[in-house]
């Protein structure tokens, strides 16, 4: 994973977190929806160290430098997914909306 990559995966997830924080302070409490998922991310960045226990989540790039050596066998890199059009995103809106 090119270390662009690996740095738009981490803001996304920061900016989901920030998300969260905005809607619970407008009484939306995604909680009980987000917090399995959450809880997983922030225990594998806790607990992320080397071989010889060394942390590696003190900045972006050193975490992403002990993933790209854990990777050195896969040939294959992965490109950032086409995001959704504002069309796309309401309907999809639309969808869970009618499952609640």
């Amino acid at each position: 994973m090119k270390l662009e990559v690996f740095t738009e995966v981490i803001n996304r997830l920061r900016k989901q977190s920030d998300k969260q924080d905005v809607l619970y302070e407008l009484d939306i409490d995604l909680i009980n929806y987000s917090d399995d998922y959450t809880s997983i991310i922030n225990i594998l960045f806790d607990q992320a160290t080397t071989n010889d226990g060394k942390p590696i989540c003190y900045d972006i790039k050193s975490l992403w430098e002990e993933v790209e050596q854990c990777r050195l066998d896969n040939k294959d890199e992965y490109e950032l997914p086409i995001g959704l059009t504002d069309e796309e995103k309401l309907e999809f809106l639309k969808i869970i909306s009618k499952g609640m």
